[in-house]
């Protein structure tokens, strides 16, 4: 309601972050520093200049796709993505592009985590395995159009050989789906069972992954309940 409320807001990160700046400081990266404070200065101007709104290409099946990245403001990740790509590729740091492919695999995770109602399971005219299906289409596709601007980055880099490693983004959201109607009715189930799962696949070498067939059984003898009750 005030009229210098961006000031109020930008004071208020400025608050939040004041212990990051502060290592910062005491490693004297003044550029670092500048390029953050710009950035949020950019976004809270950016109501003015109309991109408050913003069209997703992303396939209605889960509508949670849309309405995660407008709750969230996902979409304003991926040119930060970009920036750490080139710094990836300048500095030859290739964890730098590994941590993108992560959180690419976690924005990819963000609308799983979100639940339809149970009337809306039981409304859809698919069976367990064929709705279950669907939405494992609906997340490659959507997943697919979210590493499109990272891949063509990519490649306008000449770095083809690093294209393998986005077919790993792909795997995260397929797996989260599955333990969402697994613990459907316990959000923080799903996201303990995730967790194990990733992080043991990642310390196992893959091993969890052997177990994949019969949480997807579990998956659809879950939607099969969700459809009867």
């Amino acid at each position: 309601m005030k009229r210098n409320y961006k000031l109020i807001l930008f004071t208020e990160y400025l608050i939040y972050s004041f212990p990051f700046y502060l290592v910062l400081l005491v490693k004297s990266e003044f550029v670092f520093i500048g390029a953050i404070m710009l950035f949020k200065i950019v976004l809270i101007s950016l109501p003015k200049f109309n991109l408050k709104i913003i069209k997703y290409p992303f396939n209605t099946f889960n509508i949670y796709w849309h309405i995660s990245f407008r709750k969230y403001k996902l979409v304003y990740i991926l040119p930060l993505l970009i920036i750490v790509i080139f710094m990836a590729v300048k500095s030859d740091n290739v964890n730098l592009l590994y941590a993108v492919f992560i959180a690419l695999s976690f924005i990819a995770c963000v609308p799983s985590f979100e639940r339809e109602t149970i009337a809306e399971i039981k409304q859809n005219p698919f069976d367990a395995e064929k709705y279950l299906r669907f939405q494992f289409k609906n997340s490659i596709i959507n997943t697919f159009y979210l590493v499109l601007p990272i891949a063509v980055t990519i490649c306008f880099l000449f770095q083809w050989e690093k294209l393998i490693f986005l077919i790993f983004v792909f795997i995260a959201p397929i797996i989260n789906l599955l333990f969402k109607y697994i613990y459907f009715n316990n959000s923080l189930l799903q996201q303990i069972f995730f967790v194990i799962f990733i992080t043991g696949s990642l310390v196992l070498f893959g091993v969890p992954f052997l177990a994949t067939p019969f949480i997807y059984k579990k998956a659809i003898k879950t939607l099969n309940i969700l459809k009867t009750c």
